[in-house]
């Protein structure tokens, strides 16, 4: 079988895992999250060469026409054999994570792309440090609406799935309380591509095979993690815990840092950065829905 892959910073992973079965013939991956940029090019190229091949298999994302020629709607009029498989986004366990700006131009934190709300919301609102770290409390979340942010994100992720070829949303949602199934809200880990891979090869049909978690390759490990808060955690009924420790990505040195760190790293970064974080979107979205 030769199949192309259709998808955004999960496209690897996905494609690592179904190369490696034994029927699979040739496969490209298409990193749709970079569309638009100079990065798009060489892998563009690789799908046009095999799609013209009247026996390939697509699996991808379901996509809307901001991407152009790969919208979802208009690939599956040209390539009859188009599956569309689950997107995994989940907030339900990281209800503090958001981003700052659009992509391709998002301001980044000691993280990366991701930012806590409360580290934010506490900075644009001139509380002290000291007043930020105390807000990472039970007490704080319930009063924010993080513990409903689960059920929010579970309705999401099913009704994402409505009209999918292969959804997997309900299989995820299985497994994100048993092991860590996130490093952050779009970053699965391994138990869940391992998941992942196994359904996909089931529906079309390929031996798969389930291996040791831990020789599992996973380059998304190399980017941000965010842990599961205690008290989201045990409100959730999760069955681990994790310590108040965030990774860096490791383009940024891959270093781990306990919540104090953060919290007076951000301060410096958004004092540098200035307007910019206080005028965005996200921000003042924050702001309205917690007030000063």
């Amino acid at each position: 079988m030769k199949i192309c892959v259709i998808a955004n910073c999960q496209v690897q992973p996905i494609v690592k895992g179904l190369s490696a079965l034994a029927d699979v013939e040739k496969i490209v991956g298409l990193p749709i999250h970079l569309f638009g940029s100079p990065f798009f090019q060489k892998p563009q190229e690789k799908f046009r060469t095999l799609v013209e091949s009247h026996d390939v298999t697509v699996l991808s994302f379901l996509l809307g026409d901001r991407f152009g020629e790969y919208e979802t709607r208009k690939l599956k009029q040209a390539m009859p054999r188009l599956l569309t498989v689950t997107n995994v986004y989940f907030s339900g366990l990281h209800p503090d994570i958001t981003y700052i700006g659009g992509q391709g131009g998002r301001l980044q934190s000691p993280l990366g792309d991701y930012h806590s709300k409360i580290i934010l919301h506490s900075f644009v609102t001139s509380r002290s440090k000291s007043d930020c770290l105390e807000r990472f409390s039970g007490k704080v979340y319930e009063k924010l609406g993080m513990f409903d942010e689960f059920e929010k994100s579970k309705n999401e992720l099913i009704g994402r799935d409505i009209g999918i070829d292969f959804p997997f949303g309900k299989i995820f949602l299985e497994m994100v309380k048993e092991r860590p199934s996130l490093y952050t809200v779009n970053h699965p880990t391994a138990f869940v591509f391992q998941a992942y891979i196994i359904y996909l090869a089931g529906l079309l049909g390929l031996r798969a095979h389930c291996m040791p978690l831990e020789i599992l390759p996973n380059y998304l490990a190399d980017t941000a993690w965010w842990p599961v808060y205690n008290e989201i955690g045990e409100y959730h009924s999760v069955q681990y815990s994790m310590p108040m420790v965030f990774k860096q990505p490791d383009n940024l040195g891959g270093k781990f840092i306990d919540l104090e760190e953060l919290i007076d790293r951000s301060y410096v970064d958004y004092a540098r950065m200035g307007k910019r974080i206080r005028s965005s979107t996200q921000v003042q979205t924050i702001i309205e829905e917690w007030g000063d």
